[in-house]
């Protein structure tokens, strides 16, 4: 049974103070990129920019909206940027793969830094919550079990982001 948005774990927790485990997967949560047509045509969402707790699998998505933002930040990537968004447009894997190959560092460090520095700001926030009295907080126990559940999916990504930058950095 779901309660709710299926991948996306914390809107249930943050709307109502319940903590779905049975999603397969929860947002990204990259939250530094503003929104355009383009990038809404190419995933860019709660439901769809997804990190999967088991596997560790990255949803398509994270990579298009990554290497569009990447492409659209330098003027000169433009044409590239162009062709990766028309190729999506037509529904061209072929093409779109071949610019993700050209651009696997960027975007693959991108997620990998994304990663590293939410892992991070997961432990201090989780440290913080630890130095409250749950007597006085009693949604603690309850943030702190949402926390974990992130920190697992995220160590799940940590552990196949990895060897996808050092492998990109190996043939640079």
């Amino acid at each position: 049974m779901s309660y709710g948005e299926p991948t996306n774990p914390s809107y249930l927790f943050a709307r109502y103070g319940f903590l779905d485990e049975s999603a397969p997967a929860t947002f990204c949560k990259i939250m530094d990129i503003a929104p355009s047509t383009e990038l809404k045509n190419l995933g860019l969402g709660f439901s769809r920019m997804l990190f999967y707790k088991d596997t560790g699998d990255i949803s398509q998505e994270v990579w298009d909206v990554l290497l569009y933002d990447i492409l659209d930040a330098d003027k000169d990537l433009h044409p590239m940027k162009e062709a990766f968004y028309s190729a999506h447009k037509r529904g061209d894997y072929e093409t779109k793969q071949s610019i993700h190959q050209q651009f696997l560092l960027e975007t693959s460090g991108a997620i990998k830094n994304h990663v590293d520095s939410f892992l991070e700001q997961l432990d201090e926030l989780s440290a913080k919550a630890y130095a409250n009295d749950p007597a006085e907080h009693p949604r603690i126990p309850l943030i702190l079990e949402h926390n974990a559940f992130v920190r697992d999916t995220f160590l799940k990504v940590k552990e196949r982001i990895d060897p996808v930058v050092a492998g990109a950095l190996a043939t640079r």
